[in-house]
């Protein structure tokens, strides 16, 4: 053979010529020209090496080797149709596993509950959702679905990516130090300590809009972290100002711990979508719950006024 792995379907076919008792059954059966049948059945006993049955034009008969060839290629069949069976299930009914990955922050604040309704309403799916905080590429991360936050362009992909929200961000500081240091203007925010969210070796800088002006503010931050979390402690110690999702840090801007800086200037916002391979490829656990989290993700999102955010 060569090292080449024999082909199943021409396993199958040989399966069906001996169900079929002949050439010209499998042909009916199959819906193939015989001639086709011949050639393949040909081709295979040349990989084999050996005759699969005795051509007379009056009866079928398998050689010892064919009959040999038969009871494992039906063996071969008929896990190939377990496989095929359970593929076509996982298409149609949620089954199997399904890996989602998000990160933390919206995991806790918006998807947790909608995770746990869909693996109440899918008991024969195990659902992993990974929350995680690191940086990753959409493109490398091996998921059926992946909730990715974007504040630019998304990289260039043959991935499928739905947009589901988007969440406004908000400069904010400790009211102590905007009375220490005033800032009435995006210069005034050169004279104060910086905190970036982001990986290491990010390029800081915050692009601020007001109508149509747009400045950009570079920074070297003092203190950063891949989580929004890590900078709204750091803020709530006074230690600086920082670009923080609005939906985090609302509850401390209405109390007061928090004061919005130049509140007329909008950061961007991040945009999150879902990104998965083609359509055609999705597994039924995969759809659902996708379907479920377009469908509740609008009913949490008017549950949680104070978040601000937006679909579309």
């Amino acid at each position: 053979m060569d090292g080449q792995m024999l082909g199943l379907d021409d396993m199958y076919l040989f399966r069906s010529i001996v169900d079929c008792n002949g050439l010209s059954g499998a042909a009916r059966q199959l819906s193939i020209p015989r001639s086709t049948v011949s050639r393949r059945i040909a081709d295979l006993e040349k990989r084999l090496g050996a005759q699969l049955f005795l051509r007379n034009a009056r009866e079928f008969t398998l050689t010892n080797f064919g009959a040999e060839c038969y009871t494992h290629c039906a063996r071969l069949a008929v896990q190939a149709d377990r496989v095929l069976a359970m593929a076509e299930r996982a298409r149609k009914t949620p089954v199997g596993t399904l890996h989602v990955v998000c990160p933390p922050v919206l995991a806790a604040m918006l998807l947790d509950g909608i995770a746990v309704e869909f693996a109440e309403a899918s008991p024969e799916v195990r659902l992993h959702l990974e929350e995680t905080a690191s940086i990753y590429d959409p493109r490398t991360v091996r998921a059926d679905l992946v909730i990715y936050p974007a504040f630019g362009d998304l990289p260039d992909s043959s991935l499928v990516a739905r947009k589901l929200f988007t969440s406004p961000y908000q400069l904010v500081a400790h009211p102590d130090l905007l009375r220490a240091r005033p800032i009435e203007t995006p210069e005034d925010l050169k004279s104060v300590r910086c905190l970036g969210l982001g990986g290491r070796g990010s390029e800081w800088r915050w692009v601020l809009k007001r109508g149509r002006e747009q400045v950009t503010h570079r920074f070297d931050p003092v203190f950063s972290s891949t989580l929004p979390t890590g900078l709204l402690q750091a803020v709530q110690r006074g230690f600086g100002v920082a670009s923080l999702p609005v939906y985090l840090c609302a509850a401390e801007l209405r109390a007061g711990r928090l004061a919005p800086v130049l509140p007329e200037w909008k950061p961007t916002p991040v945009k999150f979508y879902a990104i998965y391979p083609s359509s055609g490829s999705l597994t039924a656990a995969t759809r659902n719950f996708l379907d479920l989290l377009v469908k509740r993700l609008p009913e949490v999102l008017r549950e949680r006024p104070e978040s601000l955010l937006f679909l579309g």
